[in-house]
């Protein structure tokens, strides 16, 4: 099992590692404007020994007792996500003892030492107050993403970090990439944290079920390049039945997917290459969706194939939880499908039938990649309080650090995951390297949620009611307000 993760890290490295920091374009018939060189569709196993070792090309610099200060979410509020930085002890636990293997290495390397303190919430207030006040004490902050553009004011430039490789795959540039705002980099995603990595957006499906109906596969449509929108939806569709036969639909009865109204559209979305906020030219947000057609197109196709009955069709206004009449449903045995992500998976281990974990589908065969949306994790940013003299030790440790994780640790993450119940077959390990190697962020979610995406859902998805045009336009003007504010707060 050590191999096989081993090698689907590999697979996930050399394809990250060829592809740029891609700024985010308009919705394109293959998907938002990937680098070219990101083929993460192409996701076989190659049964291949490396020639060379790829390493993070860090000279080994004893930087004296020098200590790396940073400060983030308690696992206790940020519950929803993987946001361990530290292990205090060896524990015989996989993934406990990675990480803190990864400090002892790092530090016995470097001399120097790692320091991780928490608090409940890590506010734009909490940063404020240390660059008000020229209060050098933490060289990085890790925020929660939605909070990030309060604080914008009190942050520094990650990209002038020395020795941080930005557009590697241990920095997910291509998700990073929206917090690249104008020429500066708020915000960036270091899998030094497995916080984004955790909330890589999926579906968990019942294969006892697949089994049962005789119906195909999702492994064998994501093998085939075929996993998408449609397939994903007719199996769903397939699995809607009225199983106490009384003609009415009830929560006795068997649903194809349980989700809520934001959780299932914005994967669909997200996953069909569409971006929400795009950036000019300058590097500035651009809200253009109210005229990109084929975005459109695409959203009011992902709404029709939803509405068969494989998504249980809800008139809620609360977009953020799952209808009462499938809520349960999939840990009962009785949907097919749930929405679902790395860190959820653990609460599904008592579960008693085999399930499985595929990313979200592609529009159509035609999209060359998969996307992994991840929202509500922690992001890297650092203090326009940061002492410029401590930046070669930090950038050099960072980056360490990020590389380390993604060679070490995210291969014992996947095989924490798949020795559990919480995805019980090898076939889950390659979706889940699929999964780590799509992370996308879009500014519609990641920071402005309430803004962008809850008024999308709100007026289009709830209820199934569509009138993207109408909503649309009647968003613009509120949404380009906003960038207006963004920018005047990063001018002053």
């Amino acid at each position: 099992m050590k191999r096989l993760t081993a090698i689907l890290l590999l697979l996930s490295l050399l394809l990250g590692a060829l592809a740029g920091c891609a700024e985010k374009g308009k919705t394109e018939e293959n998907g938002p404007a990937p680098s070219p060189d990101t083929p993460a569709a192409e996701n076989t196993v190659i049964e291949t020994e490396p020639e060379t070792e790829l390493t993070d090309g860090l000279p080994d610099t004893d930087m004296q007792g020098f200590e790396l200060h940073i400060l983030h979410h308690s696992q206790e509020w940020l519950a929803w996500a993987y946001n361990v930085l530290e292990a205090e002890e060896l524990t015989g636990e996989s993934l406990n003892d990675a990480i803190y293997k990864r400090t002892d290495t790092l530090e016995n390397r470097f001399n120097a030492k790692i320091a991780t303190e928490t608090m409940a919430q890590v506010n734009p207030d909490v940063i404020g107050k240390y660059v008000t006040s020229g209060d050098p004490s933490y060289d990085l902050f890790m925020m929660y993403d939605l909070r990030i553009t309060g604080a914008i004011q009190y942050l520094a430039d990650m990209g002038t970090l020395p020795c941080v490789s930005l557009d590697e795959a241990w920095w997910n540039p291509y998700a990073s990439s929206i917090f690249k705002i104008g020429t500066t980099q708020y915000a960036a995603s270091g899998n030094f944290s497995l916080s984004v990595l955790s909330r890589a957006g999926g579906y968990a499906f019942n294969t006892d079920m697949v089994t049962q109906m005789n119906l195909p596969s999702p492994y064998e449509y994501v093998r085939n390049g075929e996993w998408t929108v449609d397939s994903m939806m007719t199996l769903a569709d397939a699995a809607n039945q009225d199983i106490n036969g009384d003609g009415q639909t009830t929560n006795a009865d068997q649903f194809g997917i349980e989700s809520s109204v934001k959780e299932h559209f914005l994967r669909m979305i997200f996953g069909s290459g569409i971006a929400l906020i795009t950036q000019d030219a300058d590097g500035y947000p651009v809200f253009d969706l109210p005229t990109d057609e084929l975005a459109v197109t695409k959203m009011q196709h992902i709404l029709d194939v939803s509405s068969n009955g494989g998504w249980y069709n809800t008139t809620s206004q609360n977009v953020d939880s799952s209808d009462a009449m499938v809520a349960g449903t999939f840990k009962e045995g009785r949907a097919m499908f749930i929405t679902s992500n790395p860190n959820s998976l653990a609460n599904m281990r008592d579960y008693d039938f085999n399930f499985g974990f595929v990313p979200v589908p592609k529009y159509d065969a035609a999209q060359e990649r998969y996307y992994a949306p991840s929202f509500g994790a922690e992001l890297s940013v650092m203090p326009l309080s940061f002492d410029a003299d401590r930046a070669d030790n930090v950038g050099m440790l960072l980056e360490a650090m990020a590389f380390y994780t993604q060679q070490n640790i995210v291969p014992e993450y996947i095989e924490t995951l798949i020795m559990t119940k919480y995805a019980r077959d090898a076939e889950s390990a390659e979706m889940l390297a699929i999964a780590f190697d799509s992370i996308y962020f879009d500014f519609g979610i990641n920071a402005w949620q309430e803004q962008v995406a809850a008024k999308l859902l709100k007026g289009s998805f709830v209820g199934l009611t569509g009138n993207f045009g109408s909503v649309l336009q009647t968003m613009k003007k509120t949404v380009d307000a906003e960038i207006k504010r963004l920018i005047k707060q990063i001018s002053n």
